[in-house]
């Protein structure tokens, strides 16, 4: 597979154009002034965190791509074999039940990874269309939820979203339906300057992929058409010259600020007092100095109020939460035209702020901030303004070299700083007018006089605007705009800069195109902070060759600034070509030829002749592709085609290809662009067939009537490969009255498998051979079958005899019984042999667990005679409670190979429990002393089980303790004489008894042991 190359789209003419640009200082030409920019001069160069962080969004982008494009293929696959299935069988889903469940499976992991694709690389994701012809094996009730060709009409919405770091920043359309808002990501193949021209709150309608099923939050991406923009009026595709004008943006603005926490993080980072100095002092004096007095904020803060949902960096969502929440607080909100919500700092967005482009109402979303920068910033994009950029040429010309830097005129509030807006914008927003004469527009050579852009109208011109030439594309001019900027207001930041010491120059390459500004460095590489210097400072001179024009800043003073414009004869500049690619959606096998159309635009300026243009695509080894040439004029646009041929063997997967479309006369002029051809091999269709079935003994011998014969063979799935596994059936065709087995195995293709049958003739049937045969059938088609012929004799009986198993069943062991009983169970036994068979004589016997006893007995039986014997079985005296199995079985003592068994069981019942012993005890005790009585040494229980003492009583001469060990502690009173007695309870853990512990006085009463003596173990006797 080819490398991939980012196409490069044609942003406008003046971007592709290289101008010849020169640099005229003191009087003397320097075509090398404008050198080339460094690479960390205006925040070109990433800092590592960032770097690493663009670089894991490339890898998860490829990861996706390539997950999602082997998903569509399995897809494809799966839909393939259910459509097979469900011709083969013509049943519905609910049979193919394993199938069915893969591709509700495919679809919705497909649906994931898209919606994750589309969050990296949009315009990737439509390759992974499933074309229509493919979808044929999927149910309709899935296919729905694949993506699907459709239009959607509605208003267009616009919402810039801000990142700290530029590259991160992105200007998400949507569509808001009546049915609610639809992402909206034009086609690769639409231009920068039709994005560019694209108005919030124009009808418009869009056609293309819509993903996902639903409008409501899914993503389409295709071709827009503005069917009105937001006055009513319809679009014109005339390019008049006159600037894009906005609406809206003069007067009172009525502005809610509403403050808002959530759920799980109810933080207040500001009071209301805070935020209304904020916006309605700092942002709104700002406002009103930027727009001479002609615009202004007014309105309310409100909250704060706690949203009903957890931290959240859907801005919709907390939209739409806020507005019912403030409707819920008794605010009208269609008194405002402005919205700002203002929340607390979350991490995870990774944004600083976001704000609608226009809008009726205009939303901004403030993340953790409360400065002029970022509020100013995004009320910036609610009145229907973009970035303020930089073109940064590295050679110092403008030439297919320059790069176009988001946030890069740091001179800018729409940039990075707390400056004016420019010329261009200002102009936009209805603030500074050529008919009131504060924009002037140098049409001929002169010298113009220019008082600073900020502060009030002096009676002069504000700005400049110097004609550049004409876009070859579309006819339209092109002009330079010159400003001269003073450190007053709030451009004080500017004091003590080079760059107050001549005119700003700002590049626009359409009237029409709202992001078309950019400014220039005049003096490029002079110092870290570069544009402190960008302007043309006095005795210095700008010369754009290929426009035919010298711009000379003559003099500055406080009160403003002298410029002379001079015109000549332009040149001839060429440029790269703008290539547009047509997808081929369809998907083939390999070594099938696919065509492309390429839409080839000549970019080099009208000065230039006609240039030749060729179209090549690289492809990989042992592929090939044809070529298209092609001669375009000035502006010109045409479309070839070219074809691409895999090679034979190659692999089932989704390769994207190089397109390149360069100038003949200097390949350096070129565009690429990349088109997706995706190999899938046919699918195989299943042809089902008659299996083959070969017996391996296809004959019984002879054999009495009655006798199940077995047939053994062997089948083999003849289905072709592409066919899934398949069951078959096998059956015998017998003579009427007899009976035969039947059996199914489950192959796959080529797969084989031993089977066996067996065939029972009737009990009447006559001597003789008996032919019939056997069939295997294909479980999906039962016409398609097999047979095989095989053979059945039947001998007289009373010529042969033929032993057979016999017949065994028991009966007894019904109830429960102590262990070591004796239980009699009858065994019955039934001679099933040949009537032309001698008696046999049957062994009985019975199988016990290891300990158990049982006897045996022998029976003499005529065919088909019966006997029952008693077999008696005793259990272990251990054996503990429960059912145990026995076996009992009767065997041809002539040849134990014909035997049967039954079994039956013996239930050991369980020993009821029997109360303790407890046996009177006896001690004698001298006065003051005490004595411990070993009171359970003499009892004892039943069963062995361990005793316990649960309770004692009290003598009425002494107290009495239970010890922790079971013993029992007496201690008599002072006055204790003769004798005395207690009762203590013993227990086996359920059932108790008691017995008495009677105290004798000893003969040393008198004796005065104060100690406390042991009185031994009881003495009682049982």
């Amino acid at each position: 597979m080819s490398s991939v190359h980012c196409a490069a789209a044609r942003t406008d003419s003046t971007f592709l154009k290289t101008f010849g640009l020169g640099l005229l200082g003191a009087g003397l030409l320097s075509a090398s002034a404008i050198m080339p920019a460094d690479a960390g001069t205006h925040g070109e160069q990433t800092s590592a965190a960032a770097q690493a962080k663009r670089d894991a969004k490339q890898q998860a982008r490829l990861t996706h791509k390539a997950e999602l494009e082997t998903q569509t293929l399995q897809l494809s696959a799966v839909a393939a074999q259910y459509l097979d299935a469900t011709k083969s069988n013509g049943a519905s889903h609910a049979s193919d039940a394993a199938l069915y469940q893969q591709l509700e499976a495919l679809v919705a992991a497909r649906q994931v990874e898209q919606q994750s694709l589309i969050a990296l690389d949009p315009f990737s994701v439509v390759s992974s269309v499933l074309p229509t012809a493919k979808r044929r094996g999927i149910p309709a009730e899935i296919q729905a939820k694949l993506a699907q060709k459709k239009a959607i009409s509605g208003e267009l919405e616009m919402v810039y979203e801000d990142f700290d770091d530029a590259g991160e920043n992105r200007l998400q359309y949507m569509v808001r339906t009546e049915t609610g808002l639809v992402k909206f990501f034009l086609a690769s193949g639409s231009s920068k300057a039709q994005a560019n021209q694209l108005q919030p709150g124009a009808k418009v309608r869009a056609e293309g992929w819509l993903f996902g099923g639903d409008e409501a939050g899914d993503a389409l991406i295709g071709d827009l058409e503005v069917l009105a923009l937001t006055d009513g009026n319809t679009v014109s595709s005339s390019g008049t010259g006159a600037a894009l004008s906005l609406t809206d943006t003069t007067g009172e603005q009525r502005t809610l600020v509403l403050l808002v926490n959530f759920q799980d993080n109810p933080q207040q980072p500001w009071t209301l007092a805070e935020v209304q100095q904020m916006v309605f002092g700092k942002v709104n004096d700002f406002y009103r100095e930027a727009s001479y007095g002609q615009t202004w904020l007014t309105g309310d803060v409100k909250g704060y109020v706690t949203l009903p949902i957890n931290s959240t960096c859907d801005y919709f969502g907390m939209d739409s939460y806020a507005q019912q929440a403030a409707r819920d607080s008794g605010i009208d909100v269609s008194q405002y035209q402005r919205l700002v919500y203002m929340m607390p700092q979350n991490s995870s967005c990774g944004w600083r702020g976001q704000g609608t482009v226009g809008g009726s109402p205009s939303r901004a979303w403030i993340n953790g901030e409360l400065n002029l920068m970022t509020i100013g910033h995004e009320l910036g994009h609610n009145l229907g303004l973009k970035h303020a950029k930089e073109l940064n040429c590295g050679s110092g010309y403008l030439s297919d070299a320059c790069v176009e830097i988001t946030y890069g005129d740091t001179l800018d509030i729409m940039g990075k700083s707390e400056g004016h807006f420019n010329l261009f914008n200002k102009a936009r927003l209805g603030w500074l007018s050529e008919s009131r004469g504060e924009i002037a527009t140098a049409d001929a050579d002169g010298t113009y006089r220019l008082e600073p852009l900020v502060g009030d109208s002096q009676g002069g011109a504000k700005g400049l605007k110097v004609r550049r030439g004409t876009d070859s594309l579309t006819g339209e001019p092109l002009w330079y705009y010159l400003e001269y900027r003073q450190a007053q207001g709030f451009d004080s930041f500017m004091a003590g800069k080079a760059v107050t010491e001549g005119v700003l120059v700002h590049l626009n390459s359409s009237a029409q195109d709202i992001e078309s500004s950019q400014l220039l460095d005049m003096t490029p590489k002079s110092s870290l902070y570069d544009l402190d210097d960008a302007a043309l400072q006095a005795g210095y001179s700008y010369s754009d060759d290929t426009a035919g024009v010298t711009i000379t800043t003559e003099s500055v003073d406080n009160a403003g600034v002298d410029v002379t414009v001079a015109y000549s004869g332009g040149t001839c500049v060429q440029a790269n070509p703008t290539l547009a690619l047509s997808q081929n959606s369809d998907w083939v096998a390999p070594g099938t030829a696919v065509t492309y159309s390429a839409t080839v635009t000549n970019n080099d300026s009208l000065e230039c002749g006609d240039s030749q243009f060729s179209v090549n695509v690289q492809v990989p080894a042992n592929w090939s592709a044809s070529s298209a040439s092609l001669s375009l004029a000035p502006g010109a646009t045409a479309n070839v085609s070219f074809s691409v041929v895999s090679s034979g063997d190659a692999n089932d997967g989704f390769y994207d290809l190089d397109v390149t479309a360069y100038n003949a006369q200097d390949s350096n002029l070129v565009a690429t662009g990349l088109v997706s051809y995706v190999v899938q091999a046919p699918v195989a269709q299943c042809v089902l067939a008659a299996p083959q079935f070969v017996l391996t003994n296809n004959s019984s011998g002879e054999v009495a009537p009655g006798t199940g014969v077995v047939y053994q063979g062997t089948v083999t799935n003849l289905d072709s490969d592409s066919c899934d596994a398949s069951d078959f059936n096998l059956a015998a065709n017998v003579p009427a009255g007899w009976s035969a087995t039947a059996t199914k195995v489950n192959l796959a293709p080529g797969q084989s498998q031993n089977v066996s049958l067996t065939v029972t003739s009737s009990l009447s049937a006559a001597d003789g051979q008996f032919d019939f045969n056997l069939i295997a059938s294909n479980g999906q088609n039962a016409g398609l079958q097999s047979s095989a012929n095989a053979s059945y004799t039947v001998l007289d009986p009373a010529k042969q005899c033929t032993l057979a198993q016999p017949s065994v069943s028991v009966s007894g062991g019904a109830g429960e019984y102590d262990a070591g009983s004796l239980v009699p169970y009858t065994v019955t036994v039934t001679n099933q042999n040949a009537d032309s068979c001698a008696d046999a004589v049957f062994v009985i016997s019975a199988t016990v667990p290891q300990g158990w006893n049982a006897n045996g007995a022998t029976v003499s039986l005529a065919s088909g005679q019966s006997t029952s014997v008693v077999v008696s079985v005793s259990s272990a005296q251990s054996a503990t409670a429960g059912a145990y199995g026995l076996g009992f079985s009767a065997a041809d003592k002539s040849d134990n190979q014909y035997q049967a068994s039954a079994q039956a069981q013996y239930k050991v019942a369980q020993q009821a429990n029997t109360a303790p012993v407890a046996v009177n005890d006896s001690a004698s005790v001298s006065s003051g002393s005490s004595v411990i009585i070993a009171v359970l040494s003499n009892d004892s229980d039943p069963e062995g089980d361990t005793l316990t003492v649960v309770s004692v009583t009290q003598g009425s001469k002494g107290s009495v303790t239970l010890l922790a060990d079971g013993s029992v502690k007496y201690t008599p009173g002072k006055r204790f004489k003769g004798s005395d007695s207690f009762s203590y309870t013993i227990s086996d853990g359920e059932l108790t008894a008691t017995a008495t512990v009677t105290i004798g006085q000893s003969s040393d009463s008198t004796g005065g042991n104060t100690g406390g003596g042991t009185g031994g173990k009881g003495n009682g006797k049982k």
